[in-house]
């Protein structure tokens, strides 16, 4: 009878346990590849532990890289402060590096020049991250240093009033420019009663009554090692990293963190008391700009993953012309253009529409249209763009660990706001799937809060070394000049197109043609049709300059354009021959010609007003120094039939320099592009660069600007010997170190500020170029000359040469760490110097010059002749 019962049971658990297998399978069957809901693998490489006194720690290994990066996290940030203590996050951020128990300010910078390191900063709402970068052999110093300012910072007294004075010049600096302006506006409104609604960099009022004990206490508080988060990227081996970190950093004591508590005040990820949607009422400000801007904020979902967010914001951009375009039928062409995005906090989500307007519209009328339009938006994507999402995510993951010093910037609020997992979790791209998911549904139902900004009345009168195996494809019967190298340990594919004698085919069919024709690329490229295929490849494409970020002046030349095509190396003819395809045939369609020139055209209405001293001193420091550009001059109409006969010219094979970063082997690529169809271009025009003036007499020019900001210019042109360029080079770090540091951390004077030696072909400028307040002015004028003068290098020595080399070394290193930057390298340095590898031999030549090379070429070229003065104030 047992033994039935026994028999009886187990047939019946048989069948649940068949039953529930089927139901996976099934389940299964629903899910494919990547949508598959099975635990997640670590990327290979990445690990994650925590220190005894609390430090978390992500460790990420590069063996490819020549260098480490390490970002520490500190978890407090703007949204942590109140009015009386608004910009002190920052200002801390700016002191610590003025000195330490061990190190005063000089000893610091000259440490860090030393090992060819790159230290930085930069703080935030939830957080303040510090960056250091070394060659990879350096690293354990690099982290001794960081280590050393996190913890045994001094924050000298003696130099408080001279970092006051550097962040009002931040702070100003700014606030000329009208974005900045109109962004204060919308944060107070959108966040009142909340440290979100404060700039990060303080106010002029706050930074002037800011205390030093106050800051030192502010720091004590919240530099503790349990309110940290440390990544490392690089060329490491974990388990000895893991130790240089434990002993390093595991020494400093953990700190219970005390938060800010006001009952009118809210901090962090506290909620205000007050409503933060207030839609009853419009709400006026005024900036410096010259239009009116309408930006209406709809109210959407507080939770949601990154990727939620992403695809959100992908629909908006897909909907953005189709509701501009309705906007301009219903209001004419009082309607500029219109934006639509997402603004994310951890207290508040935002679907933000944003309308330029060239005169005063119906605002009820316009509010109650935008309202329409997004409350019948269809959030559904298809599969597509999904999948081509979830790739690309891949791709951007294997992108940024070739940035170790970026790595921060780019994820630690995601870091400090949803955990390092949430990081991780974007290397497969599965969320991607449940997060369209989850869209598809919403509806847009809020009534909008409502912010007018409207221009203000102005007052007229007022004023690396790539690796080895690397080849060049170069056929002078055909054109073609292909540079590849094969990197086996990476699998992403980089593919940079130089396209060539930009300055000479757009003064023969019209101004901005290149910028136009890329656009009209990125368009073809970003249609469902081509995402399609090109999702299957993990691309991501870069086709125009962005004048707006400093670290991408590499591309401001006049000279060239290009596309940068970054994925992944899974089918590297595949995705070769896809490229080859769309590039060698591509005719822009008059309807992506017409949508680009409203792009731009938009895009430069936004940016008419801005800094006007600033503009009047670029325009004069341009005719001052350099030779006239006939190539600016007279260009014609751009029309769409000239943009054809300019894309027939520029866009030729034969008229670009393709660099290739990719796992594959020189030969095999070679081959790959020869489908491209080269063909000689007969009477090929020469190089252009812009070149500096002979002066003959000195030239003083003194305008009145108006305004915050005074902007000066001092300096001297002389000829030179070509080949004294690296000697020359390293003279102007030396210069450039000893002006800025005098100018910038002894007196207070500048934020940013330029000074140095450029060089261009036979010719070499001596300058100081800086912004600065108004009252500063006749302080800093007389004082240039002596930057230049017998005795400028009186205190110079071999460690002071050896100090300002490795530090541009190690900068330009980071410059050249990823494959794309590398293959850009090749490509200009091919162009400019008809030798792939001049880049490469320029640092090789920079890095023997000595002291006595210095001082010979200060001797021989370092005298002023026939000066030049430029105040604009």
């Amino acid at each position: 009878m047992k033994k039935r019962i026994l028999s009886i049971r187990m047939a019946a658990a048989l069948l649940i346990i068949a039953f529930m297998f089927q139901n996976i399978i099934a389940l299964e069957k629903t899910l494919t590849g990547d949508q598959k809901q099975s635990v997640p693998a670590l990327p290979k490489g990445v690990s994650i532990y925590q220190l005894d006194n609390g430090i978390q720690v992500l460790l990420i290994e590069n063996p490819s890289l020549p260098m480490v990066g390490a970002n520490m996290i500190i978890k407090v940030g703007s949204a942590f402060e109140s009015f009386s203590t608004s910009g002190m996050s920052h200002m801390l951020e700016h002191l610590l590096f003025n000195g330490t128990t061990a190190r005063i300010q000089k000893q610091l910078y000259d440490d860090v020049d030393m090992i060819g390191g790159y230290n930085n900063a930069h703080t935030s709402g939830y957080y303040t991250n510090f960056m250091m970068v070394t060659p990879a052999e350096n690293i354990k110093k690099g982290l001794e240093i960081q280590a050393d300012m996190l913890f045994n910072s001094t924050l000298p007294d003696e130099k408080f009033e001279k970092e006051k004075g550097i962040v009002l010049e931040e702070i100003s600096k700014s606030l000329v420019n009208p974005s900045e302006q109109s962004e204060r506006n919308t944060i107070s409104v959108l966040y009142g009663g909340h440290a979100l609604s404060l700039p990060t960099l303080g106010t002029y009022s706050t930074i002037k009554s800011m205390r030093r004990d106050d800051v030192n206490a502010f720091y004590k508080n919240y530099y503790v090692p349990n309110n940290m988060i440390l990544s490392v990227i690089g060329n490491f081996q974990t388990k000895p990293m893991l130790a240089m970190i434990k002993e390093i950093y595991g020494k400093a004591s953990p700190g219970l963190v005390n938060y800010e508590n006001n009952s009118g005040w809210a901090t962090g990820l506290q909620f205000p008391k007050i409503s933060l949607n207030n839609t009853d009422n419009v709400n006026y400000r005024f900036y410096d700009g010259t239009d009116k801007i309408v930006q209406m904020f709809f109210e959407i979902p507080l939770k949601g993953s990154e990727e939620y967010f992403q695809l959100m914001d992908i629909v908006l951009d897909k909907n953005k012309d189709d509701v501009q375009s309705a906007l301009k039928t219903e209001f004419g062409q009082d309607v500029k253009s219109v934006k639509l995005g997402s603004r994310l906090s951890p207290i508040k989500n935002y679907l933000e529409a944003v309308i330029i307007l060239g005169k005063d519209v119906d605002l009820i009328a316009l509010a109650k249209s935008v309202s329409s339009k997004m409350s019948g938006m269809n959030f559904a994507l298809p599969i597509e763009t999904v999948q081509f999402e979830a790739t690309k995510a891949r791709t951007d993951f294997v992108r940024n660990i070739e940035k170790p010093h970026m790595f921060g910037i780019y994820n630690s609020s995601a870091i400090v706001l949803n955990g390092i997992e949430s990081l991780l979790a974007s290397f497969n791209g599965r969320e991607f799937y449940s997060a369209a998911k989850e869209l598809e549904p919403l509806k847009i139902t809020s009534q909008p809060l409502v912010i007018v900004q409207t221009p203000s009345v102005k007052d007229e009168k007022a004023g690396s070394e790539v690796v080895s195996n690397m080849k060049q494809f170069k056929d002078e019967a055909t054109g073609k000049n292909l540079i590849v190298v094969q990197n086996e340990v990476s699998n992403l594919l980089a593919i940079h197109y130089l396209v060539k004698h930009k300055a000479f085919y757009e003064s023969k069919y019209g101004k901005d043609a290149s910028k136009i024709l890329h656009d009209c690329l990125d368009q073809r490229l970003k249609s469902p049709e081509n995402q399609k295929v090109s999702s299957r490849y993990g691309f991501s494409f870069t086709v125009n300059d962005n004048p707006m970020i400093p670290m991408d002046d590499i591309y401001l030349h006049p000279d060239f354009g290009y596309i940068r095509v970054e994925g992944l190396a899974d089918d590297l003819p595949g995705a070769i021959n896809y490229m080859n395809g769309v590039l060698k045939e591509f005719v822009p369609t008059e309807e992506e010609f017409k949508k680009s020139v409203e792009k731009f055209k938009g895009m430069g209405m936004m940016m008419m007003g801005g800094d006007k001293a600033k503009k009047i001193f670029d325009a004069d420091y341009k005719a001052m120094v350099y030779e006239p550009d006939s190539y600016s001059l007279n260009k014609p109409e751009l029309t769409y039939e000239n943009l054809l006969a300019f894309t027939k010219e520029y866009f030729l094979p034969s008229n670009m320099i393709i660099s290739v970063v990719s796992p594959g082997d020189p030969e095999t690529i070679n081959s790959l592009f020869n489908p491209m169809n080269f063909a000689k271009i007969t009477e090929e025009p020469a190089v252009f660069t812009p070149a500096f003036l002979t002066k003959n007499k000195p030239e003083k020019i003194e305008k009145p600007g108006g305004g915050e900001r005074s902007y000066l210019f001092y300096g001297f042109i002389n000829e030179i010997d070509p080949k004294d360029a690296p000697a020359l080079q390293a003279l102007s770090l030396v210069l450039s170190d000893n002006i800025v540091f005098d100018i910038r951390e002894k007196q207070g004077l500048a934020y940013s500020m330029s000074a140095g030696i450029d060089v261009i072909n036979n010719k070499a400028l001596f300058y100081v170029s800086q912004g600065t307040r108004p009252q500063n002015v006749e302080k800093l004028v007389p004082q240039y000359p002596g930057f230049f003068g017998n005795n400028a290098l009186d205190t110079l020595t071999e460690k002071t040469v050896e100090k300002s080399i490795n530090m541009y070394l190690g900068r330009m290193m980071f410059r050249r760490l990823s494959s794309i930057n590398q293959a850009f390298y090749l490509g200009s340095s091919s162009y400019f110097h008809n030798d792939f590898n001049y880049d490469k031999n320029f640092l090789e030549a920079l890095r023997k010059i000595r002291m006595t090379d210095v001082k010979a070429v200060a001797e021989k070229y370092m005298k002023i002749n026939n000066p030049m003065n430029l105040i604009v104030k």
